[in-house]
């Protein structure tokens, strides 16, 4: 049975090479995630390790446990310096002062976006850098600025660039000077730097006090990092660490590892989606194979082989294949992954080199689960194939397929399983919100796979549905009656595509319904035409001159005008956010809030109000009071409760009086709404706004849709992610179409010869191969669609507690599936057609 099965194979060249591809593809893409994600990781502690390289001792201020305290740095004291560089065995020190501002590029706007813009001391050693261009800055006027930021901004040597913090007021600076970073790089993991003199650094991160961000110390000849440490220690005491350099490095490979882990899960778990869609693939790839074996499996029935080896056969085929095409696919895996690091290295990191690290666990979990899966995926049909009664040796027509009723039923059991779960988490019956969203995931999950059982019920009524639109010619009718011939295997390949296209489109729809819930409540509670900003992606929040308030509530059409300020801060322990404005009644009116208890007017210092679900967390209510701590400050404020608000999205937090806004992390306010009078012209008080804020570049006057644009972009970037993570899941099903038409030609060769005999031309051949393809790609997508919209709207409903009130369909974006759909199914013809439209006439006809 084992020769009878090498042979075999040997003979299937073409079968056994379609089979594997959809193997190589999902090993190769989980080999690929781990070893980009190992890689990623290892090139970020090379540049971690750059950082400060050869100092010995690292003297930093201890890192604050809340996020508020976190974004207002601290830093070493000049006592603290003084007395490292009088110490005995310190050879040098080092001195770095650095976090994040906003600069205006040559068309006033904030330069860059995610990456953040840093300030930097000149002369910090913490990485190389190398003049290209100029000098380094002199004075507190002058800067010098990376290759990146000139790129960036449009600015360049002699010009002068307006750069500020949230503890500073808008500067400007004569660039001086345009440095690079060793190997030729223009950036730092894609961030934008300025380089300040020390005073001018400290000014602008740390308000002007003397202190600085981080102390690298190098010990004396013969003092070693752990001697350094010690001798150290009483000079920096309890305000800041030391650390060795090692020690320093490691704390920072530990936080990068957290990042990058994420990364890895995440690409792992679309290469499991590639892995899952396979199984479908493959299955039917088997299935097909035996089909057109029956009579061959048959015969060794006849001559004695028994159901066990008829199995074994099966397998072993499966496992040669799937040991074969797993080391194939990891292979070109772990090069896909070193190339990918080379691109994330060079595109996002902009590293000088990369390091590509191949761990074990890469090849060997390919292999394992590439072959785990080629092996079961071949079990039904092998189960199937022992099963040939010897008698269909003499039969020269192929056996009809099983009837579908089993797998039918089956398929409604468990969707109705799967909906009564969603029905139970949706009416919330039980305790708990994340018990009733559990449920209703669950139970999301299960329709989706009662839907999978469910194509070959599915297939016929609606690929008789799509076939109809080509049913005018005799190839058209043809390629839709073999479409729906077989509802098995019709089944299983418009699976595979249905899997890639019900994520992208849940996805879609949940983000779309998000977008949709945000536009609606702008809508219906947001009183306020028009928004002040800045940029969301800006590394610091964007701010403006509170003065500039009153002639913007004195401007022709402004009915009102509010600002507000905010913060992270501590509330009895716990951290909050807090805001502020000189008019809480109007902004919570412009907002659409509602006052429950108490006053919200004149609120005066030691005064706060609260919405209703965080005072319940603390457990008070009016007239109680509490304690604050603001992220600039450095003392609790005790403050008596005068009003609770409803819960809005909105007006959710604290609130103070803005005289303490100086003690927040942003001093200035970063939002204003305005109300625009009725009767008067949006478009005129708009000008008339923007008028009053010309020095103010940073923010911008925004109507709603403006403004939703700016806050919902994180969602489409995520749309666009993720369709293109699961694009190799889309492949795969293109793959599957191709292989389930090619074996399928393969096994209509006779039946193809007579249709050719009887007058069927090359063209109708090809004709009738392609709507059969277009039709069973067009079936998936349907079936994608549909599954994929009922699932985002289980997930809309279940998160309507959450705000998410509006169901929206991503219209444009089911349109392109549809069209994608077609033109995978077109794509997936073309070897199928042409084979089909070459077969040997008498060849195919004649009889042994």
């Amino acid at each position: 049975m084992l020769r009878a099965t090498l042979k075999g194979m040997a003979a299937r060249k073409a079968r056994l090479i379609l089979t594997s591809i959809a193997v190589v593809l999902g090993s190769a893409f989980i080999a690929a995630a781990l070893v980009l994600t190992a890689s990623i990781q290892a090139t970020v502690d090379d540049l971690n390790g750059d950082a400060y390289a050869g100092a010995d001792v690292i003297v930093q201020p201890v890192e604050p446990e809340n996020r508020g305290d976190r974004l207002v740095r601290d830093g070493v004291s000049a006592e603290t310096l003084a007395a490292i560089e009088a110490n005995d065995d310190v050879a040098s020190v080092s001195t770095t002062v650095t976090w994040m501002v906003n600069a205006l590029g040559d068309d006033g706007k904030i330069v860059g976006g995610f990456a953040p813009t840093m300030a930097v001391n000149w002369g910090d050693e913490s990485v190389e850098r190398e003049l290209r261009e100029g000098r380094g800055p002199e004075t507190a006027g002058e800067v010098a600025v990376s290759a990146r930021f000139v790129t960036e901004s449009g600015l360049g040597l002699g010009d002068t660039v307006e750069a500020y913090s949230l503890a500073t007021d808008q500067t400007a600076y004569e660039i001086v000077g345009v440095f690079g970073y060793s190997g030729d790089r223009d950036s730092l993991s894609g961030a934008t730097e300025l380089a300040f003199t020390t005073a001018e650094a400290q000014r602008l991160v740390f308000d002007g006090e003397d202190v600085y961000t981080t102390v690298a110390v190098t010990g004396a000849d013969g003092v070693s990092g752990d001697e350094l440490l010690a001798a150290l220690e009483p000079a920096v005491g309890d305000e800041a660490e030391a650390l060795t350099w090692q020690a320093y490095v490691d704390d920072l490979n530990a936080e990068t590892a957290e990042a990058t882990s994420l990364i890895g899960y995440f690409l792992l778990g679309f290469g499991l989606i590639a892995v899952f869609v396979s199984v479908f693939l493959i299955a039917n790839t088997f299935s097909i194979v035996i089909a057109g074996r029956l009579k061959e499996i048959a015969m060794m029935r006849a001559v004695g082989a028994s159901r066990g080896q008829i199995i074994r056969s099966v397998l072993a085929e499966a496992g040669l294949l799937g040991a074969v095409a797993s080391v194939v696919g990891a292979g070109l895996g772990v090069a896909a992954g070193a190339g990918l690091t080379s691109l994330v290295g060079n595109s996002f990191l902009d590293t000088a080199s990369t390091s590509v690290a191949v761990p074990a666990a890469a090849p060997v979990a390919a292999v394992a689960v590439g072959l785990v899966v080629t092996v079961l995926s071949a079990l039904l049909p092998a189960v199937r194939a022992s099963k040939t009664p010897p008698v269909e040796a003499m039969r020269e027509a192929v056996k009809a397929d099983k009837p579908i009723t089993g797998v039918t039923v089956t398929g409604l059991l468990v969707t109705l399983v799967g909906a009564t779960g969603i029905v139970l988490g949706l009416t919330e019956t039980f305790d708990g919100d994340k018990a009733n969203l559990a449920a209703a995931a669950v139970g999301a999950g299960i329709v989706f796979v009662g839907v999978a059982l469910l194509t070959a019920w599915l297939s016929k009524p609606v690929v008789a549905l799509l076939g109809a639109v080509w049913s005018w010619s005799f190839a058209g009718r043809l390629g839709r009656l073999n479409a729906s011939r077989n509802p098995r295997r019709t089944a299983v390949t418009a699976a595979a595509l249905m899997i890639g296209v019900t994520l992208v489109t849940a996805t879609a729809t949940l983000l779309t319904s998000v977008k949709a819930s945000l536009a609606e409540q702008f809508e219906s509670s947001i009183k306020a035409e028009l928004f002040i900003t800045g940029p969301v992606t800006s590394s610091v929040p964007a701010t403006f001159d509170p003065a500039l308030m009153d002639d913007i509530r004195d401007a022709d059409g402004v009915a009102a005008a509010v600002e507000l300020y905010y913060d992270l801060a501590q509330v009895d322990g716990t951290e909050q956010y807090v805001n502020a404005t000189t008019d809480l009644a109007g902004g919570i009116e412009l907002f659409g809030g509602e006052v429950l208890q108490g006053t919200v007017a004149d609120l005066e210092e030691g005064q706060t109000v609260v919405n209703e679900w965080s005072a319940n967390e603390l457990g008070i209510g009016v007239g109680d009071t509490v304690t604050m701590t603001f992220s600039r400050g450095s003392e609790a404020h005790e403050f008596t409760i005068t009003g609770i608000l409803a819960d809005n999205e909105d007006t959710d937090g604290w609130y103070v009086d803005p005289s303490y806004a100086a003690e927040f992390y942003t001093p200035k306010p970063t939002t204003a709404l305005v109300d625009v009078a009725d009767g008067a012209d949006v478009d005129e008080v708009t000008a008339e706004v923007e008028s009053i804020l010309a020095d103010e570049p940073a923010v911008s006057v925004q109507n709603h849709e403006e403004y939703l644009a700016q806050v919902t972009v994180f969602f489409d970037y995520a749309v666009i992610a993720i369709q293109l993570l699961l694009a190799l899941a889309m492949i795969v099903a293109v793959i599957g179409v191709v292989n389930t038409l090619v074996l399928s030609v393969l096994e209509r060769t006779r039946e193809l010869g007579m249709l050719r005999a009887i007058g069927m031309t090359r063209g109708q051949t090809t004709r009738m191969v392609t709507v059969e393809s277009v039709t069973i790609a067009l079936f998936g997508a349907l079936l994608g669609i549909g599954t994929g919209l009922l699932l985002g709207w289980i997930v809309q409903q279940a998160l309507v507690p959450s705000g998410i009130e509006e169901f929206a369909v991503p219209t444009a974006l089911i349109a392109a599936y549809l069209g994608a759909a077609v033109l995978v199914g077109l794509l997936a013809a073309i070897a199928p057609a042409v084979r089909a439209s070459k077969v040997d006439i008498l060849g195919a006809i004649s009889y042994e």
